[in-house]
């Protein structure tokens, strides 16, 4: 990385403020692999893909679901698990022809 964070000073979180989060390399490092994958070009998607499972495996791993980090440009960016539910419209098998024949011949 060309930039990191500057570290917080001492004694300047208020009493209510949660303490910084302790920095873990392994995810510092895939989330700078993560965005130098995402600058390449589209077929690296397949890529960019795999390194959001490893983040996604690191998360889980350390038991955090966000981790804060800096790009090499200096912005800093969050990543975290995101879980959803969705819906999907179910197709039915159609009735057999033959039955709704045999139901109209008699």
């Amino acid at each position: 990385m060309a930039s990191k964070k500057q570290p917080e000073l001492p004694h300047t979180r208020r009493d209510d403020e949660p303490p910084a989060p302790k920095p873990i390399k392994a995810l510092d490092d895939a989330c700078d692999q993560l965005e130098k994958l995402k600058g390449k070009v589209t077929r690296a998607g397949q890529e960019v893909v795999a390194q959001k499972h490893t983040i996604d495996e690191l998360l889980r791993k350390h038991a955090v679901t966000s981790y804060t980090y800096e790009t090499a440009a200096g912005v800093e960016k969050k990543v975290f698990i995101k879980s959803s539910i969705a819906t999907a419209k179910v197709k039915k098998a159609k009735l057999d022809d033959d039955a709704g024949e045999d139901g109209a011949d008699e």
